[in-house]
């Protein structure tokens, strides 16, 4: 996988909250972009999902997309390195 470097602002707070709970900052923010990238996908389906006609219900969907979120919220809990 190829790395970008970025020069980022951040409030100092944050930085600091972040410190307290990972020793990795580049890992965190990867995990953090991560997610938002998921959530917006998830939101970018669900305005599709009413628009397509061969796609599951929309109550499994969404049942789905919560099992991802569970699944998800988990195994970042495992990984967690306090």
């Amino acid at each position: 996988m190829a790395v970008v470097k970025k020069t980022i602002s951040i409030p100092e707070d944050i930085y600091r909250d972040t410190q307290k709970f990972s020793k990795n900052f580049s890992k965190t923010v990867v995990e953090s972009l991560e997610e938002y990238v998921k959530k917006k996908k998830r939101e970018h389906l669900l305005c599709l999902a009413g628009e397509l006609e061969d796609f599951e219900d929309g109550r499994e969907f969404i049942e789905n997309i919560r099992k991802e979120d569970k699944k998800a919220n988990m195994e970042r809990a495992e990984n967690w390195d306090i």
